[in-house]
């Protein structure tokens, strides 16, 4: 077994914006698809599953992720994190483009699937390699970049996939591509960290426990917390178009002008990273809340867009506040493991977000009434655990 060590060989921004970027690929794989909902259905809508089979376009590399990162995360930690992170996205590039040849929905999800198993070995090795690149406030710091990074990247994936959506369902398809030169950065500019317990190891030092409990919280909390975050990105499209808005590069457009909550709400974990675990994750409730109230409440597409925007400032804040606990806990030995296990649960919850929200709606018979009930109970959690930490901030003050 090939362990690591968490202080390799010095390495740079180049490093950490290759990383970065390749966890953007599985992001990637969803949001690429979403301004095109309306133009698959049309495309595939003689299909007789097509009302099942057409969404998990969109869902089945989640499923997959979630179903293979363990198995990947414990992969990654005993093989070079760094071959393995290149054989991933070249296998995503090839599977990501493959749809452009097929015009079989079941041969689309095969291919769809294939990419997602991609996805979970990129997921997983980019993020152990960046724990184990960086530590400490560095690690903290790249964590919030990556954020920051991945939402511009993500909103100009959103604009081309809305525009490229015009000349038909393939056309998004292209964006994939973009894994090429990726990995060819990969090969170039990037290596695997010192690995230790061999003959010619420079250090040795104990080997640690795979701290079972604090996993299991953070899990836990991993998936609540992901089946909330993604209840704005994947159903914002459908809060548009029934306010009226059709064309799939209007829906880029706006969904992208939201996503520039991301950035800030990045910033916003970097100011607030020092911070005890309770209090970053009640303002990522608190503000996500009202985000996601105010869009049920939306009457139009200007108040529809300012409301997504205050949301997906709490999604800026969730996703580097989530991996830096993870990293935090995690020794450097079974931090792939560790990753894996975190991801499956972050995508499961990607899984059964909109499986929960369709579910509701079926009861409350509109989207934003539901929405409205996701809103209230975001806004629940948040006010319980400020509760829990103006007790716990008391019993300090109180044994001092």
């Amino acid at each position: 077994m090939q362990r690591v060590i968490a202080t390799p060989k010095p390495a740079g921004a180049v490093q950490a914006m290759l990383l970065m970027l390749a966890a953007v690929l599985p992001v990637m794989g969803t949001l690429t698809m979403i301004p095109v909902m309306p133009v698959l259905f049309n495309h595939f809508g003689a299909h007789p599953h097509a009302q099942l089979l057409v969404p998990m376009i969109i869902t089945v590399p989640s499923i997959s992720m979630a179903l293979i990162a363990p198995l990947a995360g414990v992969i990654g930690d005993r093989f070079s994190r760094r071959r393995l992170l290149i054989a991933a996205t070249g296998g995503y590039a090839l599977f990501g483009l493959l749809p452009v040849m097929l015009d079989s929905l079941p041969l689309i999800l095969l291919a769809r699937m294939i990419m997602g198993i991609a996805d979970a070995f990129i997921l997983t090795t980019a993020n152990a390699l960046i724990g184990d690149y960086f530590s400490g406030s560095a690690r903290n710091r790249w964590l919030a970049i990556q954020s920051g990074v991945g939402s511009i990247v993500a909103t100009l994936i959103i604009l081309a996939s809305g525009f490229l959506g015009t000349f038909g369902w393939t056309g998004p398809i292209y964006l994939y591509a973009i894994a090429i030169p990726l990995f060819l950065g990969l090969i170039l500019f990037t290596r695997e960290p010192v690995a230790r317990g061999e003959e010619n190891a420079a250090v040795s030092t104990p080997a640690q426990a795979f701290p079972r409990g604090q996993m299991c919280l953070i899990s836990f909390i991993t998936l609540v917390s992901a089946v909330i975050y993604f209840i704005e990105p994947l159903q914002i499209s459908q809060v548009f178009s029934q306010l009226g808005m059709r064309n799939s590069s209007q829906i880029g457009i706006a969904t992208a002008i939201a996503g520039i909550g991301v950035p800030l709400g990045a910033w916003l974990y970097g100011r607030m990273a020092k911070q005890r675990i309770d209090k970053q994750l009640m303002q990522f409730y608190a503000i996500f809340g009202a985000g996601l109230l105010f869009i049920s409440l939306a009457s139009n597409h200007i108040s529809a867009v300012m409301a997504a925007f205050i949301a997906q400032i709490g999604n800026g804040m969730l996703i580097p506040l989530m991996l830096g606990w993870v990293m935090k806990v995690l020794p450097a030995e079974h931090r792939a493991k560790g990753m894996g296990i975190w991801h499956t649960f972050f995508f499961l919850g990607m899984f059964l977000s909109p499986v929960g929200v369709t579910s509701m709606t079926s009861v409350t018979g509109k989207l934003q009434d539901t929405l409205l009930i996701f809103a209230v109970m975001t806004l629940l959690i948040a006010v319980c655990l400020a509760l829990s930490s103006s007790r716990t901030a008391v019993r300090k003050i109180t044994a001092n």
